[in-house]
């Protein structure tokens, strides 16, 4: 496919969702199109060490305390759990065994420490398995300009709400980053002055000041401020063009998943972020006592051997039939392009029609598909949005701190 390496976080606004679940599988899936890693980043609990029946040699304590490489951190798959040696492109970056309070709240200076060699790694897809919740060591892990892969359930309301809260904070820290005193936008601004924006920022964030209710609201007075300028349209673009994905875990069915999860989360993004983003559904894994079974044995279900024919496993598909239904429904690059010069009241009606619609013929597709398919349906359908798509629109070749993202506005406005 030609795909550039790409970091891939993996991120929930709570916990009990399974996010390391779907994370250690969609690596193994991933690792079957390319050399992938997971990095543990959940380093409270040590959740992918904790998963993989695997002796760890070293870890990030040996990155952080040690000054080990994070390269000489990968652990590959033991005999045991890969006997044939079908996962030879799989390696995983294993949390400390224990808290280390230094390590699982590390500060900026170990942060961009990490973030950097995280960059240097070799392989064409990272997989980042984010702790739950939403601080800065999970902020500073996403990519500016879509979600990464957000995983939320039916079973757990709470969680999908705050699904919608992180793509919320990246395009709030996005915005606080370009317009941060000192930013070169100004020099396109003629002698705007951030307090302005910053305070605009600070108003559409605030949920008790319902004055400016979401983005869009923002772009609207930005630009009954500052008129047909491009900063405008700059800043127009930047969240139009941003792009969730998510992923749906115990999956129950069209009418529950929908309802419980689904219809929640969308809603929510256009009530207090915007309605004009790109948001796709990358598909689901069905709830099953094996998956479970699986964590319990420290064996992920991908690794376990196959159920006989007809069982859990469900209707098998072969590799070339997943990869063409995967590549379905996954809409064009941008958006249309917004009428700037009107307020756009949240509507999530036009998202809502369209997720559900696209939900129905996922599942029809899809049908009779046990766990195993649901995983390599995902990997197939993440690769093809990764070849279609801009190489910003999941993930990022690398991932920004803030200070990259001036350098790149520096640039652009030579």
């Amino acid at each position: 496919m030609g795909i550039e390496r790409r970091i891939i976080p993996i991120s929930s606004g709570k916990g009990g969702v399974g996010k390391t679940t779907i994370a250690l599988n969609y690596a193994l899936s991933l690792s079957r199109h390319g050399r992938t890693i997971l990095v543990d980043l959940d380093t409270g609990t040590s959740s992918v060490r904790n998963c993989l029946d695997t002796p760890v040699e070293r870890d990030l304590y040996h990155f952080f305390k040690k000054n080990r490489p994070l390269a000489d951190c990968v652990t590959t798959l033991s005999p045991k759990l890969d006997p044939h040696g079908e996962f030879q492109n799989f390696g995983f970056v294993a949390g400390p065994k224990h808290l280390i309070e230094d390590i699982t709240n590390f500060n900026r200076t170990r942060r961009e420490a990490l973030i950097d060699a995280i960059n240097g790694l070799k392989a064409n897809f990272i997989v980042l398995d984010l702790k739950a919740g939403l601080d800065v060591n999970v902020i500073e892990f996403l990519p500016f300009t879509n979600s990464g892969i957000l995983v939320f359930t039916p079973h757990l309301p709470a969680a999908t709400l705050a699904a919608s809260d992180i793509v919320k904070a990246i395009l709030f820290r996005k915005l606080r980053t370009i317009f941060s005193p000192g930013s070169p936008i100004y020099t396109d601004l003629k002698g705007l002055d951030h307090r302005f924006v910053s305070s605009l920022i600070d108003r559409v964030e605030d949920v008790y000041d319902e004055s400016v209710h979401n983005l869009d609201a923002f772009v609207h007075d930005l630009h009954h401020a500052l008129g047909d300028h491009p900063v405008v349209k700059f800043v127009a673009d930047a969240v139009d063009s941003f792009v969730v994905h998510y992923v749906l875990n115990m999956f129950n069915g069209i009418r529950e998943s929908y309802e419980t999860a689904v219809r929640p989360f969308v809603g929510a993004l256009a009530e207090n972020v915007s309605a004009h983003m790109t948001i796709l559904n990358l598909g689901w894994v069905i709830a099953h006592n094996d998956i479970h079974q699986a964590n319990i044995r420290r064996m992920p279900i991908l690794l376990s051997r196959e159920p006989p024919a007809g069982a859990a496993a469900g209707k098998d598909r072969t590799s070339s039939e997943l990869a063409k239904l995967a590549a379905q429904y996954v809409g064009t690059k941008h958006p249309s392009p917004r009428k700037i010069r009107t307020a756009t009241a949240p509507n999530p009606g036009r998202y809502l029609d369209g997720q559900l619609e696209t939900m129905k013929r996922m599942y029809d597709d899809m049908k009779g598909a046990g766990y195993r398919q649901n995983f390599k349906y995902i990997a197939y359908r993440s690769l093809h949005v990764m070849h279609s798509r801009g190489t910003r629109d999941l993930g990022d070749t690398r991932i920004f701190k803030p200070s990259d993202v001036l350098t790149l506005l520096s640039v652009r406005s030579r």
